[in-house]
């Protein structure tokens, strides 16, 4: 699994107020929401979107624009610098379409170090870390617009919503304060840790995973200052809250921690099966979590113990609840063999029963670095092709 690893810097930033910081994206601002089955695009890039897609390449137009300047200083023909230039099309600005859902146009900015938490959602609008842009926009979820658009000063890699902020983390360590109605940067904070990985909010706290430092930062709302750290060994992935504790699952042991939200002690409390479980929730009284080569595990949030097992395919992307149900984007066998975060469907599986019901497959690809529940409905990003899914 590709993980981000970047060392952080220490030391702190100055408080921001205003500046030039705030800009509208060309090429998204006057954009409207489309129906996917709506959408077409060219067919030679399709053809090559297809081909990309069966070849399972980790392409995305970063990596494809430098490839083409490898093959003009190569002195190769312009048939092949169009090819190549063609891949980077289908994968950056071709249409990605999923089925019954309702597609915004976002930015197409994951990079090949893809991140895993793009999305949030507060009220109307919907903030997208733009990673390869160093960016952060915020979408009118009801016109499609991109209202405002945050420069940072490093690539944001994970964004979350919560205590009247947005939150964003970026590649440096750098933990940005939006306020959600100025959406104008209001602090920063630089975090000690050597690879920064995803927040979350719970207990009260701003939580980030230092994914190679083996530990999770909880930081205070009110100070913006770390007040703990918890140990929970190699690899932080993903957290849950409930009854006065946090769980951590981590990607590489597979041990599965309990923090006392307390005392902000940590202890292990299991090894979970598969072969990187990442993503986890918490409902109806137990932790859910799945990953690469890992089923949907029922976990006893007490002992860790797999209560049961829900066939979903090859393995989870990311798992959401949503009302009495989890959704979940699944892999395909030959998807999972790479951990890449491309979607062969999407998948909504009941709580108290585990039934498992296919909501919709994509008809090209669809890559998931940002899942969302809110008010019914289920929110995907792709930062590959650029598009804002609502299922719902």
């Amino acid at each position: 699994m590709r993980r981000l690893d970047h060392e952080a810097r220490l030391g702190a930033h100055p408080p921001l107020a205003g500046g030039d910081e705030h800009e509208l994206v060309p090429g998204i601002d006057d954009v409207r929401p489309v129906e996917t089955e709506h959408l077409a695009g060219d067919g030679e890039v399709e053809r090559q979107r297809a081909l990309v897609d069966h070849r399972r390449h980790d392409g995305h137009g970063r990596k494809l624009a430098k490839d083409v300047a490898k093959t003009q200083g190569a002195g190769a023909t312009m048939r092949d610098v169009k090819a190549v230039a063609l891949l980077a099309a289908a994968l950056a600005l071709g249409p990605a379409q999923l089925p019954g859902a309702r597609a915004l146009k976002v930015c197409a900015a994951a990079g090949p170090y893809w991140p895993t938490m793009t999305l949030a959602l507060h009220g109307d609008s919907a903030w997208i870390a733009c990673k390869e842009q160093s960016r952060v926009i915020r979408v009118d979820t009801g016109t499609g617009r991109a209202t405002k658009s945050i420069r940072l000063a490093a690539q944001p890699i994970a964004v979350a919503s919560g205590f009247g902020s947005v939150w964003a983390l970026d590649s440096s360590g750098t933990l940005s304060r939006i306020d959600q109605r100025s959406a104008k940067v209001v602090k920063r904070v630089s975090l000690p840790v050597r690879a920064p990985y995803n927040i979350w909010i719970g207990g009260g706290s701003v939580w980030v995973a230092d994914d190679q430092g083996g530990q999770v930062l909880r930081l205070s709302p009110r100070t913006d200052r770390v007040i703990a750290t918890a140990p929970v060994g190699n690899g932080p992935a993903d957290m849950a809250f409930a009854d006065g504790s946090a769980w951590v699952i981590n990607h590489r042991d597979r041990v599965l921690s309990r923090i006392d939200l307390r005392t902000n002690r940590s202890r292990r409390v299991a090894v979970i099966p598969g072969d990187a479980p990442e993503r986890m929730v918490s409902a109806d009284g137990s932790l859910w979590i799945t990953g690469r080569g890992t089923d949907l595990l029922k976990v006893n949030p007490a002992d860790g113990s797999v209560s049961a097992t829900i066939e979903i395919g090859a393995s989870g992307i990311d798992v959401v609840v949503n009302g009495d149900d989890l959704w979940v984007p699944t892999r395909s066998d030959a998807v999972d063999q790479s951990g890449f975060p491309t979607m062969d469907a999407l998948k909504r599986v009941s709580a108290a029963t585990g039934a498992v019901t296919t909501i919709a497959s994509p008809t090209s690809r669809v890559d998931v670095h940002g899942l969302v529940a809110a008010k019914g409905a289920v929110w995907i990003a792709d930062n590959t092709s650029g598009f804002l899914y609502r299922v719902g």
